[in-house]
């Protein structure tokens, strides 16, 4: 009887045990945090929905917590709170790093080379899942002087604009990379570069004949956006291209390492290791409309994810967060835009 009633004393023991471990697991998911604007944050919240569905027993679940903007997620971790897990830019989690900020938690999948000698965090303590960068939608490859110089011709025999350009700032590092010169996004500073100086006349001249418009909502036989926006325009059956045959300048996003507390190291583990197969990483990726980091597992899907799933393993251009196109790109596309402006 007394070994029958201690048995059950044990049994009850250990049924509490497991039963706070789980309770505890509930209360204290681990936490990612992530930018609603961030391309990649609807693919990261199927993402989750999925994996706490089918988590292994005992597996923290995952909670995420958006905040409005990029600027809105670095104030926050500023203020000196940090998540576990953080969906950010390259030059973030490589200023993190920098500051000794990421955490090691595992091995990511077979990056490419160029990606992991940019730095030492790639495959650690960040996971990039895709890049966003520039793309020309046309009905053919051409370097952007060329696509200019006709888009000012066009304007002067039509009356009406051939070619939309989203983003400046973007276009002029591109063209002046070509060159092997650095883009500061200082005017004061850029302009005496020759090379700058000549871009800056032909997107001018292209303004000022009709053949370029500032206006990215109408639809036109030629268009240079970002890949995400891209993914949710009509092409009317034209191509996507690189605006180079060359480095390509990007913004790499993925997953960082942020949670320094030794009791998630293991669901830490449970969840990359989950998350970081290449099926998973290219799937997400080309839903965000960006170049895969991990190499595509299936065939693409339309001409915007052969365009993309073409440019995997191509070596990419990753600015540092303290350059000066990334400190004064803002207020470059502000003061380019108004003295284009000017010219109609």
């Amino acid at each position: 009887m007394k070994r029958s009633l201690l048995v059950f004393l044990i049994a009850a023991a250990l049924l509490l045990s497991a039963c706070g471990l789980s309770s505890g697991v509930e209360a204290h998911p681990l936490s990612l945090w992530y930018a609603q604007d961030d391309p990649l944050a609807p693919a990261m919240e199927a993402l989750l929905t999925e994996y706490n569905a089918s988590r292994e027993r005992g597996a923290r679940a995952v909670a995420a917590r958006a905040f409005e903007d990029e600027a809105a997620l670095t104030r926050a971790l500023e203020s000196g709170s940090v998540p576990d897990l953080l969906l950010c830019p390259h030059a973030l989690a490589f200023s993190l790093d920098e500051r000794r900020l990421l955490r090691a938690a595992g091995t990511g999948p077979d990056y490419p080379v160029w990606l992991l000698q940019r730095s030492d965090c790639v495959g650690k303590s960040y996971f990039p899942i895709g890049f966003e960068l520039e793309l020309l939608c046309a009905d053919a490859p051409e370097t952007p002087e060329a696509l200019l110089e006709r888009a000012a011709a066009y304007g002067r025999e039509t009356g009406r604009p051939l070619l939309c350009v989203e983003r400046f700032a973007p276009l002029f590092y591109q063209v002046l990379l070509d060159r092997g010169l650095e883009f500061s996004a200082d005017p004061n500073r850029d302009g005496f570069v020759q090379d700058y100086v000549n871009f800056y006349n032909t997107l001018a001249l292209a303004c000022f004949d009709g053949g370029l418009s500032l206006e990215t909502e109408l639809s036109l036989p030629c268009r240079i956006e970002r890949s995400s926006r891209l993914l949710t325009r009509e092409s009317g059956g034209r191509g996507f291209y690189p605006l180079s045959e060359g480095p390509l300048l990007a913004e790499g996003r993925g997953l960082a390492v942020t949670g320094r507390e030794p009791g998630t190291q293991q669901d830490l583990a449970c969840f990359l290791g989950w998350l970081l197969s290449p099926e998973r990483l290219s799937e997400a990726a080309l839903s965000a409309g960006l170049v895969p980091a991990a190499e595509p597992a299936s065939n693409p899907s339309g001409a915007l994810e052969a365009a993309l799933c073409a440019l995997y393993g191509r070596e990419l251009h990753l600015p540092d967060a303290q350059s000066n196109y990334y400190v004064n790109q803002s207020a470059f596309e502000l003061f380019f835009r108004d003295a284009l402006e000017l010219l109609h």
